[in-house]
């Protein structure tokens, strides 16, 4: 039994470190435009199937593809919060809402035209391989999605700590009208951030491929997740948001030693309602004093 658990406890930390890289792009955005993406689901599916297109089109695997996804999905963040976001960065909450979530229903129904509705995935080399360590054995896959993981948190803490765009960036969550009194472009600032909080979930998308199948609305399935892990860590926190990206990862692996594999993510589902519950004031006080905490 003690096997059992340590084993379920190893994957579901290799597990939440992808979960952690998947919402952190969720966070940043929120830290630094205090604007919650409903769509950020399906810019995670969008980078699967990105990694899928070009995986099969290149011959290559899609964790060699995942840098050329970022690079896209850097780009289709910024083009998006420029036609998107931009306009409705003052509107009321209920407006931001009911935009990105009819821009998560586009790019969902979008892509489905696209493509169709079908269940994609890839072969990799070592999508049965595993590695043995002190009687634990751990799915290749699965270790290197999160080394990857660990590989972008690392990056992206080293540029808003180290970097001039970086700090830039955290000084414009703490306050927009002083920022631009020395001379900083908030709205460059935005932009910079929705795209790199794009690219960092489309990356996540192609690293994860290996180990599990895409289709348009997979972006549903993952979404929750996302909100569990950012509201756990605390919106606007970078840092919050790996660690309870693990805890999450960590709780729906334990769930499975006693319940089916089928219902593994209802867990989840009572930590985020009891995550709701007990946050001092509601979500909703929360998002009017977001910002982003690196630390």
């Amino acid at each position: 039994m003690l096997h059992l658990i340590l084993q379920s406890i190893t994957n579901g930390i290799l597990i939440g470190s992808v979960y952690g890289l998947i919402s952190v792009g969720l966070t940043l955005m929120f830290g630094v435009m205090n604007i919650v993406n409903f769509a950020q689901g399906e810019y995670l599916m969008i980078g699967m199937m990105l990694a899928y297109l070009l995986s099969t089109a290149l011959k290559l695997d899609p964790l060699i593809i995942a840098p050329l996804v970022g690079v896209l999905g850097f780009l289709f963040g910024m083009l998006s919060e420029r036609l998107v976001i931009e306009p409705i960065i003052k509107a009321p909450q209920s407006a931001q809402i009911i935009a990105t979530v009819g821009l998560s229903l586009i790019l969902a129904n979008g892509v489905a035209v696209i493509t169709g509705n079908n269940f994609l995935s890839v072969t990799t080399p070592y999508q049965n391989e595993t590695f043995d360590i002190f009687g634990l054995t751990f799915s290749a896959s699965f270790v290197y999605a999160a080394i990857c993981a660990l590989i972008m948190a690392t990056l992206l803490s080293l540029f808003l700590n180290k970097t001039r765009y970086g700090k830039a960036m955290r000084a414009t969550s703490q306050n927009r009208s002083a920022v631009q009194l020395m001379g900083i472009n908030p709205r460059w600032m935005y932009m910079l951030a929705f795209g790199i909080g794009s690219a960092l979930t489309m990356i996540a998308g192609a690293v994860i491929l290996p180990y599990t199948l895409t289709y348009p609305y997979i972006g549903q399935h993952f979404i929750l997740i996302m909100f569990t892990v950012v509201v756990l860590g605390g919106l606007g926190s970078v840092r919050g948001a790996i660690v309870a990206g693990l805890v999450v990862g960590v709780i729906q692996s334990a769930s499975t030693l006693v319940l089916p594999i089928e219902i593994q993510n209802l867990p989840v589902f009572i930590v985020f309602f009891f995550a709701l519950v007990l946050i001092p004031g509601g979500v909703l006080k929360r998002l009017q004093r977001g910002r982003l905490n690196h630390d």
